[in-house]
């Protein structure tokens, strides 16, 4: 059985990858299908969690957005 430590990351973890794809699919036009096999098999070659992948998505994408306002 889950625990509410469990749930609560497997919530965050969720909302990281679509935030992620979300940026994905606006800034370089891909499908969510798409935007999610890249975060997937970016990871995998990695060898790091989905989880990173998204938040290094998100972070580039933060940083860059601030240098052009």
């Amino acid at each position: 059985m889950y625990d509410y430590e469990d749930v609560r990351l497997l919530v965050e973890e969720i909302r990281l990858m679509n935030r992620a794809k979300l940026i994905l699919i606006k800034m370089r036009g891909m499908t969510e299908a798409d935007a999610h096999r890249f975060i997937i098999k970016t990871a995998m070659d990695r060898c790091v969690k989905k989880r990173a992948v998204a938040e290094e998505i998100i972070r580039y994408h933060e940083e860059h957005e601030e240098h052009e306002k």
